[in-house]
């Protein structure tokens, strides 16, 4: 090999080995540091395009499962009303009774009425209510609820007149109407027993189903923690950095990039060296 003034041939490879040294610490310092797997884009494209993929599903199940929560507490709520609902028939079935008592006067059963009627409107009131501003009963209370990252997986809640607590007889009261209105024509010396027994029994029935949603999204909402668990670890797979491993490559990474500029130090030393005493 030719020894020159312009060129070092042997500082140039050791320069080369420390630019190569150097970029490898400088990547393992940036997985150390983030703790992410992939430093650059270079490194591995292709994961880095899938984990961003995984990171969209994972959010999107994540506000499913919000949805779900959210529609539970609308089910609570709803279910609570239909609990009150039962309390206010069974006493206007007690009030029935107590009126049809032979030895009540025409001033008692008033008394009973007055109650019987304001009990009446309590029953339509409840038709009105409404969860953060969403209706809780009727057409307007239908939802679907997304219950994962794929909008197609949604489940119904109720149709526009699934709920009926007390049918178009009874109290002429249905808590789903969008036009619920008391009756005053009924009365509680007119309304009969069979009516009352009618009323608890669809009250009774709106619960069960009530309570049948709450399963379902109780089971959805299972369904989706462990979907978004398992993304969440196939996706950790992808970026985390293995902190073990990769001290090591630091450390040899060190350990090359000390090396070479030590090398680099007596190639020009050397080649310095050696040009003096062939010119001196």
């Amino acid at each position: 090999m030719p020894v020159t003034l312009s060129a070092n041939s042997a500082a140039n490879v050791a320069m080369r080995s420390l630019d190569q040294a150097n970029r490898n610490l400088t990547s393992s310092l940036k997985r150390l540091s983030s703790g992410n797997r992939i430093a650059n884009i270079y490194d591995d494209a292709a994961s880095e395009a899938i984990q961003l993929k995984m990171s969209t599903d994972i959010a999107r199940t994540g506000v499913a499962k919000t949805g779900i929560q959210n529609a539970m507490s609308f089910l609570e709520v709803q279910d609570g009303f239909l609990q009150t609902a039962s309390s206010v028939v069974s006493r206007m079935g007690e009030l029935k009774a107590l009126a049809d008592d032979p030895s009540k006067n025409s001033g008692d059963i008033a008394n009973y009425q007055e109650e019987y009627a304001i009990l009446q409107t309590q029953l339509v009131n409840f038709g009105s209510e409404t969860f953060n501003g969403t209706a809780l009963w009727g057409a307007e209370s239908t939802q679907d609820i997304a219950t994962s990252a794929e909008t197609a997986a949604n489940i119904t809640l109720f149709d526009s007149n699934e709920i009926n607590s007390t049918g178009a007889n009874g109290y002429a009261v249905d808590l789903i109407g969008s036009n619920a209105t008391a009756d005053t024509a009924i009365t509680v010396s007119t309304i009969s027993l069979d009516d009352v027994d009618t009323a608890i029994q669809n009250i009774a029935n709106a619960r069960a189903r009530n309570g049948a949603y709450q399963s379902v999204l109780n089971y959805a909402y299972d369904n989706a923690s462990t979907v978004k668990n398992n993304l969440e670890a196939a996706r950790g797979r992808i970026t985390d950095v293995d902190i073990a491993e990769e001290s090591g490559k630091y450390a040899r990474a060190q350990i090359k990039s000390q090396a070479a500029a030590t090398m680099l130090a007596q190639a020009n030393r050397v080649n310095s060296q050696t040009l003096l005493q062939l010119l001196g």
